[in-house]
């Protein structure tokens, strides 16, 4: 896992966990309310991958509450492969969702990847 602060603006390659060991780079917008949207950008990803780099990046968030994550892939249309949605904690859950989102543990992670290849 790495630790860190990755401030807004900031593009960092990512090496994520899983098969093939598939790079991702990350642009982060920090909302600067504790909540931040993480656009994950996994050239030629499929939905395995894409899986594999939400769970590697979801251990990053540092000082965040909730984070929106969307992987894409590097076409002209940045297609959307997976999103997820990250909570640091059942306070967390309680403000931004009013309590809709839930976890058996924490931080919580809900992936979603409607648009498998």
């Amino acid at each position: 896992m790495r630790t860190g602060v990755i401030t807004a603006g900031l593009l960092t390659s990512l090496t994520a966990c899983g098969i093939g060991d598939p790079p991702y780079t990350v642009r982060l917008h920090d909302n600067k309310d504790g909540s931040a949207t993480a656009n994950l950008n996994l050239p030629e990803g499929t939905k395995d991958e894409a899986e594999a780099a939400i769970r590697d990046y979801a251990g990053t968030p540092d000082g965040l509450e909730w984070v929106n994550i969307l992987v894409s892939d590097d076409t002209a249309d940045g297609k959307l492969i997976c999103n997820a949605i990250w909570m640091k904690d059942e306070k967390a859950a309680q403000k931004w969702s009013g309590g809709r989102f839930e976890s058996a543990t924490w931080p919580g992670l809900d992936v979603r990847c409607p648009h498998g290849l």
